[in-house]
């Protein structure tokens, strides 16, 4: 199998490529760099590794759809390319496979562009707008709101125990947004002085829940409690087809080194370590996302529109059928 291949597969483990769009560019990357690699001599054993490419691609994360139903989208056109191409070189596959994965991505560009102009239509002109870990269809959306003249007010949350809402708030400043950082806990307090609260997702599920980073579903419920809209702008690649069947959609467990890091609190001794030892015993739990149901959600924003939670399975399995 290609390094390239197994290096991609890494670099989506270990969070070096984030964000559910780019961690799909990326394995629809490394599985035509594996069809490019391999040294199959028939196209059936041309298949076979990508078939293995891409099962290692999709294990990398377990909370991701979107990856799961590109690589799916690239392996079904494989199979149907080699069903319809019986006298062709394996290797010409690999030509095709490039130019339906430029096909995928200008879908998906497109997608995010039609969602932008959606979401800033929702945002109010001047309005208060909270946020959570870094999403780049949500940073679309505010700089497309920012672009249309309404000059929007945005709080990133900083979004433990990574702080990805940092990243949201340089992008955000360096596009000109008045823009404001606080911590994760600060939610509550922050709420009453909110509009509307705007988050991205990892995955959507066929009762219309979503799966976002980790602290959405409490976001969620204030955002209830205090009568503020909760919008989840998504392209419906991220809608995860097996949860129609009963299946739930995984958890991530991340590593607790991320969670336990190597701050020190004022009382606690430094001594020569630069890593504060963790005490034996002490468990930690680092889950990457939780589960949002659908009744706090009061729309999706997509490349369809405003989608009521409802609605959403009906119209991502029009979308994915005829991808």
């Amino acid at each position: 199998m290609a390094r390239t291949t197994a290096r991609i597969a890494e670099d989506i483990r270990t969070l070096k490529v984030q964000g559910a769009r780019r961690v799909a560019q990326a394995a629809l990357e490394g599985l035509v760099s594996a069809a490019a690699a391999s040294r199959a001599r028939t196209k059936s054993a041309l298949y076979v590794d990508l078939l293995k490419a891409a099962q290692m691609l999709k294990s990398t994360r377990p909370t991701e759809p979107m990856m799961r139903n590109a690589l799916e989208d690239s392996l079904r056109f494989g199979l149907a390319w080699i069903h319809t191409h019986k006298d062709e070189n394996p290797k010409e596959l690999v030509s095709a496979m490039q130019k339906h994965q430029k096909k995928l991505l200008g879908e998906m560009r497109e997608a995010v562009d039609k969602i932008a102009k959606a979401g800033a239509a929702q945002i109010p002109k001047g309005g208060r707008v909270l946020i959570h870990c870094h999403s780049t269809t949500v940073i679309r959306v505010l700089i497309q709101a920012q672009k249309m003249g309404k000059r929007p007010h945005v709080v990133c949350l900083e979004t433990r125990p990574l702080y990805q809402g940092r990243l949201s708030a340089r992008e955000l400043a360096a596009a000109g947004i008045d823009v404001t950082l606080a911590v994760d806990s600060a939610a509550g307090s922050l709420m009453d002085k909110t509009d509307v609260v705007l988050v991205g997702a990892d995955a959507m599920t066929a009762d219309g829940s979503l799966i976002n980073k980790v602290g959405t579903c409490g976001l969620a419920q204030l955002a209830r409690a205090h009568g503020v809209r909760f919008l989840c702008a998504a392209e419906l690649y991220k809608y995860d087809p097996l949860t129609r069947f009963g299946a739930d959609e995984k958890i991530e467990q991340r590593a607790p080194r991320e969670v336990w890091g190597s701050g020190y609190y004022r009382q606690e001794k430094r001594g020569k370590a630069k890593v504060l030892p963790k005490p034996a015993g002490l468990k930690i739990l680092n889950p990457a996302f939780d589960r949002t149901p659908a009744v706090y959600i009061s729309s999706y924003i997509t490349e369809e529109g405003l989608v009521q939670p409802a609605r959403l399975a009906k119209l991502a399995r029009r979308k994915l059928a005829g991808a």
